[in-house]
């Protein structure tokens, strides 16, 4: 997977540029256009990312005509966050922009085949990564067992004293 992300920053990060998006911007632009609707609060689950840094993207988008940013009916606190026909256009720029830097980079002599063999590939670890063994990029909890013990015991040790702290129970 982050062989062929990587390759996709690459072949995106001058369109993005030209564009005035950063790549968290991009990110929640594409999944406004998956969803039709979608809300900020799911951008920051996804990533990962302080609620600042969202916001920023989020307002970056609205500002740019690319996404309409309103309150939700239901609760006025949650932002929903719409495509424009200007971000769908924007997107698919950035998208086709992207395929013809690959397009062009691949050697004239066997290109089908090799384009073909690669998407195949990238397919089936798709397919591997989103079965049940889907890893994110977040489940920091993965390796801890790894760790020796003596180690283990001082980051257990640590963690109460690094998160907020706890509410005391009303009386």
């Amino acid at each position: 997977m982050a062989p062929s992300g990587n390759l996709f920053f690459l072949l995106s990060l001058q369109e993005l540029r030209r564009q005035g998006l950063t790549f968290l911007a991009f990110y929640i632009l594409q999944r406004t256009i998956e969803e039709r609707a979608f809300f900020e609060v799911w951008a920051r689950r996804e990533t990962g990312l302080d609620d600042y840094e969202v916001s920023r993207a989020c307002a970056l988008l609205a500002r740019s005509g690319l996404i309409e940013k309103k309150k939700y009916g239901a609760d006025a606190r949650v932002r929903v966050l719409t495509p424009t026909d200007r971000g769908v256009h924007v997107l698919n720029t950035i998208l086709s922009t992207a395929a013809e830097r690959l397009k062009e980079g691949v050697p004239r002599s066997g290109r089908l085949r090799r384009v073909s063999e690669a998407a195949q590939l990238l397919q089936q670890g798709n397919r591997i990564l989103l079965g049940p063994l889907q890893l994110s990029f977040f489940d920091t909890d993965l390796f801890e067992d790894e760790a020796p013990k003596s180690v283990r015991k001082k980051r257990k040790a640590r963690k109460p004293a690094q998160g907020r702290p706890k509410r005391s129970e009303p009386s």
